[in-house]
C-alpha cells in the first residue's frame, strides 16, 4: 500500500515536470513566432532607397536618355517656357511690391497670383521639364496599429550639354544649399512647403539659432511642413528627425547624401505653434499634427542629378492629398535646382 502511494506520487511529480516543460516549450515557440512576426511586420515598412539614380522613374534607361526624350516634345517645351516666363514675372512683381512697402492686401493678392502661376509651371515641368516624380505610392502596414504610409520620389537632371566645371559648380551650390539651415523654411526665402526648420538640442529640447552651414554630423532638427487644407484650415505637420550627412568622391564623381529618419521628441519639447507667413508678413493658423514615423533622402551628384525621397505614416488615409504631396515634392526639387543655377 505504501509502495503504491510512492509510485503514484512519483508519477504525479513526473507528470507535473513534463507538463511544465511542455508549457515552457510552447511559450518559447510562441514567443519566437511573435518575435519573428514582429520583425516581418516591421520589415514591411518602407525603406530608404539606395543613394543612386532612380531607375524606376527612368524605366531602366539613363537620366540623359529619359530627360532628353522629354525635351523632344516641342509644343510642351514652348508651353513650359511660357509658364516659366509668367512665373518669373509674377515673382518679380511680388518682390517689387515688398520693396515698395505696398499695402499688405496688395502684396498678398500678388502672391496668390504667383502661387497659381507656380502650380501651372510645375504641371508643365512634370510633363516635359527637367524634373519628374514617380506616382505617389501608398502602403498600409499593420504593426500594433495600422500605419498609412505615403511615399514620394522625384528627380531632376540638368546635366545635358554642360561642361564638367559648370556641373561641379552646380553641385557645390546644391550641397551648400542643403547644409544651410538658414535657407530651409519659406519665411527665410527657402522651400515653399517648410513652415519651420531648426536644429534642436535633444537633451534640453531647445531650438538652436539657424546657421548658414551645419557643422554637426549627424544633426537633429525640428521641422514644420505645410499640408493640405482640411475643413477649411491648412494642416501643419511636424516632427523631430535625425540627419546623417554622407559625402563621397570616386574619381571625378562627387556625391552628397542626406538620410533622415524621425526620432522620439525630447520629453520637455513643447507643442509648436506652426504659422503660415504670407509675403506681406501676415500670419495664419494651421491645424497641427505630429508625425512619429518619417524617413527620407536627398541625393545629388556632380553629373547634374538631384533626387528627393520621402515617406511618412500619416496615421489616416488621406487620398485627397495626393496631388498636394506630389506638387510639394516637385516644388522642393525645382527650388533646389533653381537655387543651384540661379547665379548664372
Amino acid at each position: 500500500m505504501v509502495a503504491t502511494i510512492k509510485v503514484t506520487r512519483n508519477q504525479t511529480v513526473s507528470n507535473l515536470i513534463g507538463t511544465s516543460m511542455l508549457l515552457k516549450a510552447k511559450f518559447l515557440v510562441l514567443s519566437t513566432v511573435f518575435f519573428y512576426t514582429g520583425l516581418a511586420l516591421a520589415a514591411d515598412r518602407p525603406k530608404i532607397p539606395a543613394p543612386e539614380v532612380d531607375l524606376k522613374l527612368t524605366q531602366g534607361i539613363s537620366v540623359e536618355q529619359f530627360f532628353g526624350a522629354r525635351t523632344q516634345n516641342e509644343q510642351c517645351q514652348k508651353e513650359l517656357n511660357q509658364k516659366q516666363t509668367q512665373y518669373n514675372a509674377d515673382k518679380k512683381e511680388v518682390q517689387s511690391l515688398i520693396s515698395q512697402h505696398a499695402q499688405a492686401s496688395v502684396i498678398d493678392n500678388a502672391e496668390g497670383k504667383m502661387q497659381q502661376s507656380r502650380l501651372l509651371l510645375l504641371k508643365k515641368v512634370q510633363e516635359c521639364g527637367p524634373c519628374a516624380t514617380q506616382d505617389l505610392e501608398k502602403k498600409t502596414v499593420t504593426t500594433n496599429k495600422k500605419e498609412y504610409w505615403y511615399l514620394t520620389d522625384g528627380s531632376c537632371f540638368i546635366g545635358s550639354g554642360l561642361s564638367q566645371s559648370t556641373l561641379n559648380t552646380y553641385f557645390d551650390r546644391a550641397v551648400a544649399r542643403l547644409k544651410n539651415i538658414t535657407k530651409y523654411p519659406a519665411k527665410r526665402g527657402g522651400f515653399n512647403a517648410l513652415l519651420e526648420f531648426n536644429e534642436i538640442d535633444m537633451e534640453t529640447g531647445a531650438l538652436l539659432p539657424p546657421v548658414e552651414k551645419v557643422e554637426s554630423n549627424p544633426f537633429y532638427a525640428f521641422i514644420g511642413v505645410r499640408g493640405p487644407v482640411a475643413l477649411g484650415i491648412p494642416v501643419g505637420f511636424w516632427y523631430i528627425f535625425k540627419n546623417d550627412l554622407i559625402e563621397k568622391e570616386s574619381g571625378d564623381l562627387k556625391e552628397f547624401v542626406i538620410r533622415f529618419e524621425s526620432v522620439k521628441k525630447p520629453a520637455n519639447f513643447p507643442t509648436p505653434d506652426l504659422k503660415i507667413q504670407s509675403a506681406s508678413g501676415k500670419l495664419s493658423a494651421t491645424m497641427q499634427r505630429e508625425l512619429t514615423l518619417v524617413q527620407g533622402m536627398w541625393y545629388v551628384n556632380n553629373r547634374g542629378y538631384f533626387r528627393y525621397y520621402t515617406a511618412a505614416d500619416f496615421g489616416i488615409s488621406i487620398p485627397f492629398a495626393i496631388d498636394f504631396a506630389l506638387n510639394t515634392l516637385l516644388d522642393t526639387l525645382v527650388t533646389l535646382k533653381e537655387d543651384s543655377v540661379s547665379l548664372d
